[in-house]
């Protein structure tokens, strides 16, 4: 049995026919859709072709999730609380329709699984829309294509944030231990444990402490003791090389900051419950037959 996630763009009939040659080699228990919750004409165009391609996968009572296919956090957020949900099964993202950044940071965030795979549906003819390369449309053709101007704003040009490999290890020895029913037995377990609540802690303060000291007290543990204080200093370093935090020298003090990727899981966390009263139950499978074009 597999879970499908899938983003829904411009192309519903091709996600559409990609996911029928999935569900003909796997058995499919689970399909969200994800889609752009913007409020520009990129968003109206997914909002609508969502909901004709969640009329046409009815029989899979899929799960609808909004997200900004173009902010790293909502997409690393969103995904990561989906595939943490749905941890113990194959789960199959389908790419087709995201953009670069999107495809990025899913990516990244399908690394953390080890049970998620990515594919993508290839149309059987691309281009078709270009001139013919011997005629003067052709040049007007690409110029017009590239006429697209950067953004004037400080999000021009944005760098993925992508997660250690210590959380990568960390994240899939999490994940088989909990499969095994191990998870929280260890010392090891405690300080993941431990590290999440970090994480939230500093999201609910709004993504940063001015200091190692005042994160201590936040964690309602002793900052004045000097075991306590090696421990916390010792786990934030660590937390950065795993691409979770960030410290920063502010005068005397160095402030504790989630970067991106540390606040999106945070708020993956906090909202993990919100997503599981969501979950449809399994489907029992029945022949059916093949989906047509929307």
């Amino acid at each position: 049995m597999v879970v499908t996630l899938h983003y829904v763009g411009f192309h519903p009939n091709l996600i559409l026919q990609g996911f029928e040659q999935v569900r003909l080699k796997y058995p499919v228990e689970r399909v969200y859709l994800f889609y752009d919750e913007k409020p520009d004409r990129y968003g109206a165009v997914s909002r609508y072709n969502v909901k004709r391609l969640a009329e046409k996968l009815s029989f899979f009572q899929p799960v609808t999730v909004k997200v900004n296919p173009l902010n790293q956090q909502s997409v690393y957020s969103k995904f990561y609380q989906v595939l943490w949900v749905e941890r113990e099964k194959e789960t199959l993202i389908d790419i087709t329709d995201m953009p670069p950044l999107m495809v990025a940071c899913v990516t990244n965030v399908s690394m953390m699984f080890p049970r998620s795979r990515l594919y993508a549906v290839q149309p059987e003819q691309v281009g078709e829309f270009i001139p013919d390369p011997d005629t003067p449309e052709f040049a007007r053709f690409i110029a017009k294509k590239d006429s697209l101007r950067a953004s004037s704003g400080p999000g021009a040009v944005q760098q993925i944030e992508k997660p250690g490999v210590d959380l990568l290890l960390d994240e899939n020895k999490r994940i088989k231990k909990r499969e095994q029913g191990k998870e929280g037995s260890t010392e090891e377990d405690e300080k993941l444990e431990k590290e999440m609540r970090i994480l939230q802690v500093l999201y609910l303060k709004n993504g940063s402490a001015s200091s190692l000291t005042q994160l201590i007290q936040w964690m309602g543990e002793n900052w004045r003791d000097q075991v306590v204080k090696a421990t916390y200093s010792r786990l934030i370093k660590e937390m950065e090389e795993k691409g979770l935090l960030v410290r920063e020298l502010n005068g005397k003090s160095r402030v504790v900051k989630l970067t991106r990727l540390g606040e999106a899981i945070a708020e993956a966390y906090i909202n993990l419950n919100g997503v599981q009263e969501q979950r449809p139950p399994a489907l029992q499978m029945k022949e059916l037959a093949p989906v047509t074009e929307i």
